[in-house]
């Protein structure tokens, strides 16, 4: 089981991300835990509060308050302290200049709306790195 999250103010955006990977899982017999969330803090709030990880991040730019690089950077803050496990983070954007992004080692850096071969893509990879580093263990589970 892969846990994602789904960081976006817009709930269309958070739908539409949660849909394409339940199709993906559906098609390739993967399971996936997903939690969606409207907003840097609230996401910030429920990993502090329910000492949860992911595996796997699809984090919005612009936010209300909090701005997904600001959640990234504290999130990566975690993971230096070695209070959270790393997590392959996804800038879901609707902004060309990207460059400040990379500061916080993002998988990859993606345009709104995603599509399903664009998630499929990052599924396939996040879900092969597992399996080569072995802490992913489902016999069902094909090489991609």
């Amino acid at each position: 089981m892969l846990n994602v999250g789904i960081c976006d103010d817009f709930p269309f955006y958070c739908e539409l991300t949660e849909m394409f990977i339940r199709q993906y899982g559906e098609k390739r017999g993967v399971l996936f835990n997903i939690r969606q969330f409207g907003s840097g803090e609230e996401l910030l709030d429920m990993i502090y509060k329910e000492n949860i990880s992911f595996d796997l991040l699809f984090l919005d730019y612009y936010m209300k308050k909090l701005t997904g690089l600001e959640t990234a950077k504290r999130l990566r803050q975690l993971e230096l302290t070695k209070s959270k496990s790393p997590c392959k983070i996804v800038f879901v954007i609707s902004i060309d200049n990207t460059f400040e992004l990379f500061s916080v080692r993002p998988l990859r850096v993606i345009h709104k709306p995603v599509s399903q071969e664009t998630i499929n893509e990052i599924l396939d990879h996040v879900l092969n790195e597992k399996i080569h580093s072995n802490s992913y263990s489902n016999p069902r589970l094909k090489r991609y």
